[in-house]
């Protein structure tokens, strides 16, 4: 059973639990761009109308650094909160000190990072904290995650800490792909990603944010039985 099958299968556990549902709920697909992409689609199924999503495709200058970029397509804000250094993202005619940024394959100091739409992507470059901020309203979010090779670092997310050894795996090489959703029933806080070094990162791509119908589609999310666990610990 893939990572993916698996959260479908342990994200029903959750509906019998109001202590779990209560709790932020975190899926990871399978590795690999068509795992990636089926995941975006299954989350796209359950998804009410009027969700949002940002591709970083237009309006944007591609290589211009911030420490908070705004989404165009109106999605939230992403925060750099603790930059990186020492990397690529030291490389001319970039800093890590000055943000994040968004990327195509020719402005990339990176290898690995990609896009999943036709051109963009949003890059940490090598921040060692990150916050996805959604837009009021929403109990939903879905994005790909491009190179998340820091196995140290971790996501917290309502106070719910995910470890990427945990999701991931212990050593991931250059150039991998996955679909991370997000379920919150108490509508969607703060999502922080902390990169256990300073001259590593990752690219995300495809932001979604919506409303899942509940409590039926709500099966649809989770991260696994470790997953459950680590929340259902830090919940007592």
């Amino acid at each position: 059973m893939n990572k993916f099958n698996l959260a479908l299968a342990t994200g029903m556990l959750a509906c019998t639990s109001a202590t779990l549902s209560a709790a932020p709920i975190l899926s990871i697909s399978g590795e690999g761009l068509a795992a990636a992409q089926a995941a975006e689609s299954a989350f796209f199924s359950k998804l009410k109308a009027g969700y949002l999503t940002e591709d970083f495709d237009s309006g944007y200058t591609v290589g211009a650094q911030s420490t908070t970029i705004n989404s165009l397509a109106g999605v939230g804000s992403f925060t750099m909160d603790l930059a990186g250094s020492g990397g690529a993202c030291d490389t001319a005619p970039y800093s890590c000190a000055d943000g994040l940024a968004v990327l195509d394959s020719g402005s990339s100091p990176f290898s690995g990072r990609f896009d999943v739409s036709p051109e963009n992507w949003l890059d940490s470059m090598d921040a060692q904290e990150m916050t996805i901020s959604a837009t009021a309203g929403y109990t939903a979010m879905g994005f790909f995650m491009t190179d998340p090779n820091d196995a140290g670092g971790r996501f917290s997310i309502g106070g719910v800490d995910f470890l990427f050894a945990d999701i991931f795996g212990q050593a991931l090489g250059n150039g991998k792909v996955f679909y991370l959703s997000i379920f919150d029933s108490d509508g969607l806080g703060d999502i922080t990603i902390y990169s256990n070094n300073s001259n590593d990162g990752y690219g995300i791509d495809n932001v979604t944010v919506g409303t899942v119908p509940e409590p039926g589609t709500l099966a649809l999310f989770g991260l696994g039985l470790l997953g459950l666990g680590m929340a259902r610990y830090k919940r007592k």
